[in-house]
Formats: structure tokens, sequence, C-alpha cells
């Protein structure tokens, strides 16, 4: 039987890339599968970016509104620790090369997931944009009012601090909790399994929202 090994990561700590190289030396996998898709990846790549007025026609200008302050947290946290947001994935598409491993990208493509939240509630999307500039303002964890979590932005993420994030967003904003997590895990997770016909032994970079979801849906089918 094919084994997967989830390397849940964060998007700006330098952890997650000492991570990778870890994981891979120690599980010598035969499979690299990373939370990008192709598109998104050569992007990333060549620094290449949609200008503006061409983003908004796609998006529409609220929803771009939300990409361009989620943009620009990612960059916020990545000068904090010195890292560019999604280093993790390409330094693992790096590895994979570097040593002759096959790569597979496994999320679905980026523009389907901001049309996704074009098409969620107005409500939602306020609410999204105001914890956004929360964080922004605040540097304390956004989702769990009252708590007064503070974030070591050099390490991925204590398990129950994800799946308690993830448990709120789902109840407080169930359409983008659907087309950020829930969606992409069904997605990431038909992939994995359509690789395990290929592959004995696959090392899985994702971001640790949805390392609970995609293994829940794992367990079920394998």
């Amino acid at each position: 039987m094919s084994k997967i090994i989830l390397l849940a990561t964060s998007h700006v700590a330098k952890q997650s890339l000492e991570a990778i190289k870890h994981s891979v030396d120690s599980e010598k996998p035969d499979c690299i599968a990373v939370e990008l898709d192709i598109n998104r990846y050569n992007a990333m790549k060549s620094e290449q970016q949609l200008s503006w007025h061409e983003a908004m026609s796609k998006l529409g200008v609220f929803t771009y509104v939300l990409y361009w302050v989620m943009k620009r947290l990612q960059i916020f946290f990545g000068k904090k620790t010195g890292i560019i947001p999604g280093s993790e994935m390409l330094r693992a598409v790096e590895i994979a090369r570097e040593r002759g491993i096959p790569i597979a990208f496994i999320d679905q493509d980026i523009t389907l997931t901001f049309l996704g939240i074009k098409n969620i509630d107005f409500n939602e999307k306020v609410k999204l944009f105001w914890l956004l500039i929360k964080a922004v303002i605040g540097i304390r964890f956004p989702f769990l009012p009252g708590k007064k979590e503070k974030i070591d932005l050099q390490k991925v993420p204590e398990k129950k601090l994800v799946n308690e994030a993830m448990a709120l967003l789902r109840k407080e904003m169930p359409g983008l909790y659907k087309v950020l997590v829930e969606n992409r895990d069904r997605f990431m997770a038909r992939n994995l399994i359509a690789l395990t016909e290929r592959f004995e032994k696959i090392v899985c970079v994702i971001g640790a929202g949805h390392e609970e979801g995609i293994k829940n849906i794992l367990k079920a089918y394998m």
C-alpha cells in the first residue's frame, strides 16, 4: 500500500523550509506533491502578476480588494520572518528537481478559488476584510477574539491552534471556508489518491490549515 506523508507548513515560517528537507531526507519519497497549481507555480517563479485592472475585471472590485489585502498581509508577515510567502512550496519543488524526484502540483487553479470568493455572501466578504485589517494592525491571531494568542511567525502554528481557527472559520464564514478550505481539501485529496496508483511513497507539502481535512478524506478512501 502506498504511503502519503502530509507535511503541514506555514507559508512564511523558516521552520517549514527546514522541515521539508528533513522529511525528504528521512522518507526518501518517490514523489513530492505541493499545494500549488502549475499556473500559480509559474507565476511565482517568474514573479509575473496580473495588472490591477486585469485582476479587477476578473474578480470584481471587492474581491480584488480582499485579494490585495490578503497579499499585503502575507508580505507583511514575510518581512517579519525574512521568508518570501510561498518559499516552502518553491523549495519543495527545487529539492525534487535537484534529486530527480517527480513533482505533482495538486491544488486547483487559483483562478477558480478567487472566482469562488467572488461568489460568496457579501456579509462574509466584509467580515473577512475586517479580520484582515485587524490582523495587519495588531499581529494577534484574528479568529480567536479574547484569547490574545500570539503567533511565533518563525514556526508552524500548533495543531490545536490551527484546528480552533479552522473550526471558527467554518462556523462564522461557512461560504468562505467551503471555497478556501473544504473544496480545495477534496481536490487535493483526490489528486493524492490518484498519485498512489503510480507512486509508493509521497511527501505532500501543504499549508497547516489543510492537514486535518485532507487527512480525514484520505482515511475514508484508503
